[in-house]
């Protein structure tokens, strides 16, 4: 589990405090350009701007719990 606030830095050993990533993630997190920050116990991640130029920190969608996403009209 990734601690979104390090622990060393005063983050809680707390699951709301964390999210899971796998190893590779994990430990290149912090220079991948990657942005993780928890709101209300749910992780929104920000891009790098080669990949979202806005840099905008947006909700991770869980397809288990939350319902999907209404399909557009056209």
């Amino acid at each position: 589990m990734h601690h979104v606030t390090e622990h060393s830095r005063g983050g809680p050993t707390h699951t709301d405090n964390g999210v899971l990533l796998c190893w590779h993630h994990h430990h290149r997190l912090d220079t991948s350009g990657w942005e993780i920050q928890m709101r209300h116990g749910r992780p929104y991640v920000k891009a790098p701007e080669w990949v979202d130029r806005r840099r905008i920190y947006r909700p991770v969608r869980n397809h288990a719990r939350d319902k999907p996403l209404r399909a557009r009209s056209t």
